[in-house]
């Protein structure tokens, strides 16, 4: 009841027309109006503050008085910078997998569903904040920059004891896609021509996050989910160009004055593209109990990482054929290092597994799976068709061919 009572007060000064009124009385309560709200502006943020022991105020209330909560920050408008980094934080911990506690051991208390509220309340308020601000919340809301660790230890434990009904590696790489495709969404609708605004603003975190490969062996799910986010979320404004300023025939790309990348993070893409392969199998052979050769299983990884992907080598220019390139490269690597593998493999071990322990080799035999991401990206026809780019191109042609 109090909240209704204040979110109608809040709704009548929002409606408040600009202006100076000829009758003195009036003036006086659209003051005592203004000063009252400003007022309750910054004791909002009392409700939303956590400590390391208790949850918000706001965490604990139910689901209908939470929404009257989140109603009124979109009432008073403004919100400072202590209320998003209390709101991101709030939601990060609901889009954490199963809802278990974030990087921070925070339990989570709100429902996905509010935290969804909670960012379109926000996603509306855009326009009455800084723009850095803004995008800091959407980042740290959407929980990437606190996807926990899970160990090759504890990850072949939730193997063992979860039963057939719980998939680890569905559970703990693909439970953040939810999560992603929103931060896409938010972040290509933050304002007119995001690519040339956002993206530049941006490009530290998704620099940082596709340079997570040198992380620690113990750290895969977490490089993984970082850097698939860091990928869809190019790809996702490369698409945006896409349908805003169609390229004209089937060869054509995304003109560079729209995608401002450079030659260093289109190879730090190439990389953790191929990276991101051979995490798949490092977490099909901690999956499937040291048994990588499952070709269905491993089919079934690569197509689930390949939509933004293939969004990628067809429109960004040259990268079709740098990603042929490295992939040849990386295939001639391996052949080299197998024999050398193979004459320092004691008898009787597998040189591409450490032990029964769950921990993987760095030198897992990756040739297979760079191969069959090779033809899979080429066979592609959703979201796009890669084929229909290798037909329209002699240079890519050739360059395929010779690798």
């Amino acid at each position: 009841l109090v909240l209704s009572s204040f979110t109608a007060i809040v709704r009548q000064w929002s409606e408040l027309t600009v202006g100076t009124a000829s009758d003195g009385s009036t003036t006086s309560t659209k003051k005592a109006l203004n000063d009252l709200c400003l007022g309750f502006r910054f004791t909002l943020e009392a409700l939303y503050t956590a400590t390391k022991k208790k949850p918000s105020i706001f965490e604990r209330y139910p689901e209908q008085v939470q929404k009257l909560c989140a109603g009124l920050i979109g009432l008073v408008k403004c919100p400072s910078e202590a209320l998003a980094k209390s709101l991101s934080n709030i939601c990060s911990k609901s889009l954490a997998p199963n809802r278990v506690s974030n990087a921070s051991g925070e339990a989570a208390v709100i429902s996905s569903n509010m935290a969804n509220y909670v960012a379109e309340v926000m996603h509306s308020l855009r326009k009455t904040m800084p723009m850095a601000m803004y995008l800091t919340f959407l980042i740290d809301s959407s929980g990437m920059n606190h996807t926990f660790s899970i160990t090759n230890m504890h990850l072949l434990k939730a193997t063992k004891d979860g039963g057939a009904a719980t998939d680890p590696v569905s559970e703990f790489v693909f439970s953040y896609d939810r999560a992603i495709g929103q931060l896409c969404r938010f972040l290509t609708n933050s304002c007119d021509q995001a690519s040339t605004k956002v993206l530049p603003m941006i490009r530290p975190i998704l620099q940082k996050w596709l340079s997570a490969n040198s992380a620690s062996a113990n750290d895969v799910i977490k490089r993984f989910v970082q850097a698939r986010a860091a990928i869809t979320i190019i790809a996702a404004f490369t698409w945006d160009e896409v349908l805003s300023n169609p390229p004209h025939g089937e060869s054509d790309f995304i003109a560079p004055k729209f995608l401002k990348l450079d030659e260093k993070l289109d190879q730090l893409l190439i990389d953790c593209i191929i990276n991101q392969f051979e995490l798949s199998a490092r977490i099909c052979l901690m999956e499937r109990n040291d048994n990588v050769d499952d070709s269905m299983v491993q089919q079934r990884y690569l197509a689930r990482l390949l939509g933004p992907i293939t969004v990628l080598l067809r429109y960004r220019p040259g990268m079709c054929g740098r990603f042929a390139e490295e992939i040849h490269k990386r295939v001639v690597q391996q052949s080299q290092d197998t024999p050398q593998q193979e004459e320092g493999t004691p008898s009787g071990k597998d040189s591409s597994v450490t032990g029964r322990e769950g921990t993987p080799s760095n030198k897992i035999n990756t040739t297979e799976v760079h191969l069959e991401a090779l033809l899979l990206v080429l066979k592609s026809k959703v979201p796009v068709s890669v084929a229909d780019l290798v037909r329209s191109s002699n240079d890519l042609q050739d360059t395929l061919v010779s690798a």
